[in-house]
């Protein structure tokens, strides 16, 4: 016999289906449904849990539940076979984006940022008399920040010592450990695809690149540990949780795989972790760092997705290289912005970023919803999407597709995307495009009119580019 709230659930499904409740429609209240149809409160929440948990329910904080879609069935995108060689990494061509490119760049809506605060925190910080406003920056960084930020990833992912270094941003801190690491014409192995930005940065510091097969958060680590058994790489740069542009994470056997490889080869492993901090579960991955036991492992991130890319604050966990870390810094630049570093300090002591943290991850697991949803709905039926489990970005892949002429003409008509061939110094990817979901594309009640204008702007942009898939998808 089947339990009245499982009947009742899916009645609430066949509504959905057959279009009688629309997508977005705003479902009673817990009360409200419990009245209705005369049952408890216990029967009324499980309902309301089944259907969220089966994606056909959305609950928006102070607002209440909301028709969905669940992501659907639509197969993952594939991944090809290849032997990793040895190759150079391609300089791309910056494309002229316009500034308001929301499904471009990895990025936040700027409504999403936390201005008001951010300012209070700066004057509150660089008021005070300690503040060293008028001193150049320490080279490892403010020890007020080192430290708040290490009891914060202590204290809610994973235990790391006061042996940061603050750099200007992620790309920075990931910049220098490449240079004390490897020495030009050294090869390194990379994910792929990989984060078209890191291979302009190898290919700005002339470094040669492994590209090693991956396929849905499986790295082919048979021939990673061929490649450094025969010394053809001398260090590797890996993201492991969100990984850009899939938005999935390596599994917890690939990660203390990959650490203990680190360890006995004697071969760094550089980890952007940029997006650790963006999952859409209560339950946060891991790093490869959290498995670094000799200090193999050069652990860098920013705040550059969680809060704002324009403070340009990044560190890093040298690990073992600490000292040459250290001195290169110390060599090439003077240090981060002092006012700056004490104002992520003030908002991290203050418990501001851990709340905003909590508020983001909410909104982007629901603005990732919306995207997969308004995909589904209008790409063709044999587009496979990527089931990114946090950050802000989506992988799309269709069959017979050429992004790159795609990106052309969808440029005449304002819209940006990332086409797939970026994504690898090889020929590969050409079917496939990244999107930013990082910008919403629903209105909400909290924003004014005019910024829900804006959002409606998007989402037909959006819609346009799927229409653009459907009648140019036989190039």
């Amino acid at each position: 016999m089947v339990a009245l709230y499982v009947s009742l659930a899916n009645s609430v499904v066949e509504n959905i289906q057959s279009g009688k409740l629309p997508i977005g429609f705003k479902m009673p209240s817990i009360r409200k449904f419990k009245d209705q149809h005369q049952i408890s409160k216990t029967t009324a929440l499980n309902c309301y849990h089944l259907l969220q948990e089966q994606g056909w329910l959305q609950s928006k904080p102070q607002s209440g539940f909301y028709t969905s879609l669940p992501y659907g069935n639509q197969s993952s995108p594939t991944f090809p076979k290849f032997k990793a060689i040895i190759a150079k990494p391609k300089a791309l061509r910056l494309a002229d984006i316009e500034q308001d490119s929301p499904f471009y760049a990895s990025q936040l809506a700027p409504e999403l940022t936390p201005t008001t605060l951010l300012n209070r925190c700066f004057k509150r910080a660089n008021s005070r008399i300690d503040s060293a406003i008028n001193l150049y920056p320490e080279a490892q960084g403010n020890p007020k920040l080192i430290r708040s930020l290490a009891h914060h990833f202590s204290q809610h992912y994973f235990p790391i010592t006061e042996s940061l270094v603050i750099t200007n941003g992620c790309i920075d801190s990931v910049k220098t450990a490449i240079e004390v690491t490897t020495n030009e014409g050294d090869a390194i192995a990379i994910t792929s695809p990989c984060f078209s930005g890191l291979l302009e940065l190898l290919a700005s510091t002339k470094r040669m690149v492994v590209e090693i097969p991956s396929n849905n958060g499986q790295l082919d680590l048979q021939q990673l540990e061929q490649h450094m058994i025969q010394g053809n790489i001398k260090a590797c740069l890996l993201s492991a949780n969100h990984i850009n542009p899939q938005g999935i994470c390596l599994t917890v056997e690939q990660k203390q795989t990959l650490a203990k490889l680190a360890a006995r080869y004697h071969i760094a492993i550089i980890e952007d972790d940029v997006f650790l901090e963006l999952s859409y579960t209560n339950t946060s991955p891991l790093p490869i760092k959290h498995w670094d036991k000799k200090g193999w492992v050069l652990w860098c991130g920013s705040i550059s997705k969680t809060l704002t890319p324009s403070y340009r604050i990044g560190w890093c966990e040298p690990g073992r290289f600490f000292d040459q870390y250290l001195k290169l810094r110390q060599v090439q630049f003077y240090g981060v912005s002092q006012p700056l570093q004490n104002t992520l300090h003030e908002f991290i002591r203050s418990g501001l970023y851990l709340k905003h943290l909590k508020q983001l991850r909410l909104t982007l697991a629901k603005q990732t919803k919306d995207y997969y949803q308004l995909l589904q709905q209008h790409l063709p039926t044999t587009a496979r999407l990527s089931k990114a489990l946090g950050g802000m970005v989506i992988w799309v892949q269709i069959p017979q597709l050429n992004s790159q002429l795609l990106f052309n003409l969808a440029k005449n008509e304002g819209i940006y995307f990332k086409p797939g061939n970026e994504f690898s110094s090889r020929k590969l990817y050409n079917d496939c495009f990244r999107i930013n979901a990082g910008w919403p594309i629903t209105p909400q009640q909290e924003f004014d009119a005019e910024a829900n204008k804006n959002i409606e702007k998007r989402r037909s942009k959006l819609i346009k580019l799927c229409e653009l898939i459907n009648s140019n998808i036989h190039y």
